[in-house]
């Protein structure tokens, strides 16, 4: 049957395979912006900016995930800058980082308005007004559920912005595709077969975000060679570690096993970080209880929000709240503990008043003198290391203060220590080597001085375990190698606790976002494809080239109106076609050093172009139709479709004109996908009155008709032919 589609795309002319093949590697990568970037940033750091800017242009918001310790804050600034030329940028760090985004935009000379995250969480949205937006550390804004989310996702309805993070995917490809949101609409890739980020994410596939989360160069060889090495202290036979830790099992905590768990795990996690530590925990349970004592006599019982404030709030942990009780049902907390919980805080408390074996450990470590940065999760162990350990010139950071010794010293200066080389004056006194924090620490601050990391608590995370050590591995390092040092819990503990299990199977998230640096992550593996064939004339046309192994490798560029165009690179073996980046890499490595022009037989070339033919129809069709394409819609915008369907069709049979085009572009948006704001926004229109309800479609912004394809073109054709291997 003839295939009009077929006969309409116009191969190139022959030409060098060589050639062909870079034009074919070129098309691999994703639309890089034109603009000439700022001369502050670094040459490394120019190809991070051209394609965050050409992806935020394009889909309003994507997500730099360069490396720990690259830059992000300059080169977020830049495509802020370039985005909306002479607007204010809107910046949202933790507040820890805000002074280092103001020294930022000073240096550059760019007006920044800081808004911290911390003030979301308390309900305040940032300040009204146009201008682009930067949001540092994006990864706290992966629960769409917390005040923090649900306080920005409407603020940013109608603005475009970049989102910062080393570390996007902390426990599930979701994780990513609600920071996405607060930019992006759900069905933002619909023309490349995607009808729904969120569906995607559910379905674990990560491969089509590299269009929204973006890197730059490979920078990993830049970086200090990291050492890593664990180790596991064990407490001697006659040590009170084996006693509490048969206490704490013996205790009933709750009637409720998830709250029962919960509060176990909290006490297992403070045994393995320090005696303090747990002698911490347990005072606050046994507070917890004289409060339940308290509202059972009262008639009321403990809501699960006081249950959070005592097993602690660290967000890492929110996986465990699906099961803890609901708020406002009756936990049935286990009183009878009390006088048991006494018992194990004053043997807490005696053990905690000598070394214990990881403190002992984390002193030998100590004998070999390098600037060293111990992070723990518990405030309590903070103190318990710097008792112990003795001397002077040891630093310390919690949420709550930080300081030299027994010394309150500003936050900022304690962490210079760390980042600045110390003056040369002979009267100088010597800074400290050694800092101890908990998290706080943790995320966006740089410590080139730093040599070696230690992970005293495991995190809940590999998120957490990566953002402590870059800070120190990072560009910038004043140090060729960092020492990373893993404290694991004891093997008694572990199983409980199950800490390594938990690492190991997140680690595999930034692979699956081709964030790593292994051969299996697709979109590294077709970055390093192009980086090969950099730099090598590409001409578009078509070759026929000799190989081991008999294929074609076959691109087209779709140009739709009033915007760049996209390129798809296809590979086929037998009669299936396929965007493997690896099969990819091997039929254009049969045409490395071949320049002779080879024009392929006609009747060859027609085969091609018929089964090319069906995918360049199914990406018209998508690229046309992506509307069509919408995901799931949640059940009330459902009601408040069936609602206006049915206001449509009065208006209609009353010819009310202005009625019935303000009720179609409702529709029009609600059939499309949203972003978080959005679709949050949207959500109240089922039960709108229905002057309300028109107002609201007023207020909707007047949407631009998807741009319709112009053409299709084709990029190259490489034919690989099998040669037989002589004996």
């Amino acid at each position: 049957m003839h295939d009009p589609l077929a006969a309409w795309l116009r191969p190139g002319p022959a030409a060098p395979p060589e050639a062909v093949a870079a034009a074919l590697a070129r098309a691999l990568l994703p639309p890089v912006a034109e603009d000439a970037p700022p001369g502050w940033l670094r040459s490394d750091q120019q190809l991070s900016f051209g394609r965050a800017l050409s992806a935020v242009r394009r889909h309003g918001g994507a997500l730099l995930a360069d490396g720990v310790g690259t830059g992000k804050t300059w080169i977020g600034l830049a495509v802020a800058g370039a985005v909306d030329p002479g607007r204010p940028i809107h910046v949202l760090v933790p507040a820890a980082l805000m002074p280092q985004w103001r020294e930022a935009g000073r240096r550059i000379g760019c007006e920044v308005l800081i808004h911290s995250h911390e003030t979301l969480s308390r309900g305040r949205a940032p300040r009204s007004g146009p201008g682009p937006v930067v949001i540092d550390e994006s990864h706290r804004f992966r629960t769409p559920t917390t005040r923090r989310y649900e306080t920005l996702a409407p603020w940013c309805v109608g603005r475009r912005g970049l989102l910062l993070s080393a570390t996007p995917a902390v426990n599930h490809l979701e994780d990513v595709v609600h920071q996405l949101r607060l930019f992006v609409r759900d069905d933002a890739l619909a023309w490349s077969g995607v009808a729904s980020l969120l569906a995607r994410a559910r379905e674990g596939a990560g491969g089509p975000f590299a269009r929204l989360v973006v890197t730059g160069e490979d920078r990993s060889a830049q970086l200090p060679v990291r050492v890593e090495q664990d180790i596991a202290p064990r407490e001697w036979a006659g040590s009170p570690f084996e006693r509490l830790r048969r206490g704490t099992i013996a205790l009933r905590l709750a009637g409720d096993p998830s709250v029962a768990g919960l509060l176990r795990m909290s006490l297992f996690l403070a045994l393995a970080s320090s005696p303090a530590a747990l002698a911490a925990a347990l005072s606050r349970y046994a507070g917890l209880l004289r409060h339940a004592e308290d509202a059972l006599a009262s008639g009321r019982t403990i809501s699960r929000e006081v249950i959070r404030r005592m097993a602690g709030r660290d967000r890492d942990q929110l996986v465990l709240w699906p099961l803890v009780t609901d708020a406002g049902s009756d936990p049935d907390l286990a009183t009878e503990d009390l006088a048991q919980v006494r018992e194990l805080t004053i043997a807490a408390r005696a053990w905690s008043a000598a070394p214990d074996a990881k403190v002992r450990a984390l002193a030998e470590i100590l004998r070999r003198h390098r600037p060293t940065l111990v992070f723990t999760s518990a405030v309590a162990t903070v103190g318990h290391i710097r008792r112990h350990l003795g001397g002077r010139g040891i630093a310390w950071c919690t949420g709550r203060s930080a300081g030299l010794d027994g010394m309150e010293v500003p936050r900022e200066s304690v962490l210079d220590w760390f980042r600045r080389t110390p003056p040369p004056e002979p009267d100088r006194a010597r800074p400290p080597s050694l800092l101890i924090a908990t998290d706080v620490a943790a995320e966006g601050l740089d410590l080139p001085l730093v040599e070696r990391v230690v992970h005293y608590d495991l995190p809940w995370t590999q998120v957490r375990l990566e953002q402590r050590s870059g800070r120190a591995v990072r560009l910038g390092a004043r140090h060729e190698q960092v020492e990373v040092i893993r404290f694991r819990p004891p093997e008694e503990l572990e199983e409980a606790l199950r800490r390594d299990a938990i690492l190991e199977r997140k680690s595999g998230l930034p692979s699956a976002l081709g964030l790593d640096h292994g051969a299996d992550a697709p979109w590294r593996t077709s970055a390093r494809i192009a980086a090969r064939w950099a730099g090598r004339r590409a001409i578009e046309g078509v070759a026929v080239v000799p190989g081991s192994l008999a294929g074609v490798l076959a691109g087209f560029r779709i140009r739709p109106s009033g915007e760049r165009p996209r390129d798809i690179v296809l590979a086929r073996i037998g009669r299936r076609w396929s965007d493997d980046p690896g099969l990819t890499a091997r039929l254009l490595s049969a045409a490395e050093g071949h320049s002779l022009v080879r024009p392929p037989d006609p009747t060859l070339l027609r085969g091609v172009l018929r089964g090319l033919s069906a995918q360049v129809r199914s990406a018209l069709r998508l690229a046309h139709g992506a509307r069509i394409a919408a995901g799931a819609r949640p059940p009330m915008h459902r009601l408040a479709l069936r609602r206006m369907l049915g206001l449509a069709r009065e208006a209609a049979r009353s010819r009310d004109r202005e009625c019935l085009a303000l009720l179609e572009r409702g529709i029009r948006f609600l059939r499309r996908g949203h972003t978080a704001g959005e679709s949050r926004s949207t959500l109240g229109w089922a039960d709108l009155p229905e002057e309300a309800l028109f107002q609201a479609l007023m207020r909707l912004p007047r949407e631009a008709t998807e741009p319709a394809p112009e053409g299709v073109e084709i990029i190259g054709i490489l034919v690989v032919e099998a040669v037989p291997r002589c004996r």
